[in-house]
């Protein structure tokens, strides 16, 4: 039988309270409507079997059965996915309600506007998770007078918000892998949330990762969920993946210099000291490009000037439409680039893997390549699929 560690108990909570919000919701929202209401045994037998999918669906399969290992999949896929197609189907039954307000129409079958918010809902799911599998290759030109002599281009590849874990498989992870290697970087960087939890089999994982090593290496800082995961846990894998984590250090790699902090959420879940990137900074040699990777897109005021480019992640771009509005409120900018001033730059990744449901709507998944070109005056990007 699966066992529940400390680790995992954070993303149990938040699920099981998502779920039980989409249910309340429904059961009154069903009631205004006028359609027979369930009763209470029925609501609780509903939501009890619900919760059941969520937990199994959140903790690893330690299932020493193929075929019990490949049912757990399916109800992990099923009950996630479901989270999104509910959500959907809430938010289309209400605009729909708005609609006829302002727009009285009848239909010769009852609750016709029901039926059509759920088959849309569900349009919309399927699409998201297509959506989600069509990682897109983003090619950014960064010119710089700070590529020594003889260095016309050194490219970065980074990857960030993968969460491997339940539903991100060997299969997706073989077809990233793939993507890297044709990409042929000169080093890999990985903005935080490499894992979403624990995951089974974690030698082959780790293995795979393991299979494309570029010229100067491979380096990582912490997320919050490598904290949720069990940050001990988290930086044993990351390192077996070939990554240096970057815990509020800075280190030269081949004709740049890459500094990299801890998420806040080290401070926040385990009450670590939380590290000042100006003063990190302080130690950088301005001759040479600084790149900083940092999971939130949060910029240290004074720490601009003192880096040329910041890479990060956490926000997905909202990942579900029309969650990249609540983004907006929490953060300053959370896609692409920004100029900082004082030479300072943002990037902000739309992600690589998906949180919770494999689903993503307007929000692709993405790998961004970076790459750091001599004499030029403008940076331009270019979108490919690959």
């Amino acid at each position: 039988m699966p066992r529940i560690k400390r680790s995992e108990g954070g993303f149990i909570a938040a699920y099981i309270g998502l779920y039980a919000a989409l249910s309340f919701f429904l059961y009154f929202y069903f009631q205004l409507k006028g359609l027979p209401p369930f009763s209470w045994k029925t609501l609780a037998i509903a939501w009890g079997l619900g919760t059941a999918f969520i937990v199994v669906s959140v903790i690893p399969a330690r299932w020493s059965s193929p075929l019990l290992y490949k049912v757990h999949t399916v109800l992990a896929w099923i009950s996630l996915t479901g989270i999104a197609f509910g959500f959907y189907f809430i938010l289309i039954s209400v605009l729909f309600d708005i609609l006829l307000v302002i727009l009285p129409i009848s239909f010769p079958f009852p609750f016709w506007e029901l039926f059509l918010a759920a088959l849309i809902a569900l349009l919309l799911t399927y699409y998201g998770y297509k959506e989600s599998m069509k990682i897109r290759s983003i090619k950014i030109e960064f010119p710089t007078k700070k590529l020594p002599e003889g260095i016309e281009r050194f490219r970065i590849l980074q990857i960030s918000d993968l969460h491997l874990g339940v539903l991100i498989n060997k299969k997706m992870l073989q077809q990233i892998m793939q993507q890297i290697q044709e990409e042929n970087p000169d080093v890999i960087v990985s903005t935080g949330d490499l894992l979403d939890g624990e995951i089974e089999d974690i030698e082959t994982i780790s293995e795979m990762m393991l299979h494309f090593n570029p010229p100067y290496g491979k380096f990582a800082v912490t997320g919050n969920h490598e904290f949720y995961a069990g940050i001990e846990h988290a930086l044993d894998f990351t390192g077996r993946a070939g990554f240096e984590v970057l815990r509020g250090a800075i280190v030269p790699v081949g004709p740049i210099s890459i500094a990299g902090v801890d998420d806040p959420g080290g401070h926040f879940i385990l009450g670590q000291t939380e590290i000042d990137e100006s003063e990190l900074l302080q130690e950088a040699d301005t001759s040479r490009f600084t790149l900083l990777l940092k999971h939130r897109p949060l910029v240290h005021r004074d720490a601009v000037g003192k880096f040329d480019l910041q890479l990060s992640g956490h926000v997905h771009h909202g990942q579900l439409f029309p969650f990249m509005v609540f983004t907006w409120l929490f953060y300053k900018h959370t896609v692409g680039m920004l100029d900082l001033g004082k030479g300072s730059w943002l990037y902000v990744s739309r992600g690589t893997g998906t949180w919770g449901p494999p689903v993503r709507i307007l929000a692709f998944p993405e790998l961004t390549i970076i790459d750091l070109v001599s004499d030029k005056k403008w940076w331009t990007v270019q979108e490919s699929n690959l």
